[in-house]
């Protein structure tokens, strides 16, 4: 068994874990998390505070407080904060089946 407050940021999963991991995410207005790839990994996104724009090559979707967002796996995608106000997310990636 495993407990841990998730609204700070920093890795959520637990250290027995092999093949879920999780962070707690905080942006600043303007701030974002860079291009990247979760090489093998699937992603679910939940935003708890703010706004975040998911953009997927030339996309961006909102994703407000109370949503979740799923990403794939080797999907380059960025989480960007555009808006006036903190955004504070938390994402749990999984090893994807092989297919």
């Amino acid at each position: 068994m495993w407990v841990k407050p998730f609204r700070e940021p920093g890795k959520l999963s637990p250290p027995d874990a092999r093949a879920i991991s999780s962070r707690c995410v905080r942006l600043g207005p303007g701030d974002r998390v860079g291009e990247h790839v979760t090489a093998g990994r699937e992603e679910i996104l939940f935003v708890l505070e703010g706004e975040a724009s998911l953009l997927v090559g030339d996309a961006a979707t909102t994703v407000r407080a109370g949503h979740s967002a799923y990403v794939g796996p080797e999907v380059r995608h960025d989480v960007a904060n555009l808006t006036d106000h903190l955004l504070l997310y938390v994402y749990v990636t999984a090893k994807a089946p092989a297919t």
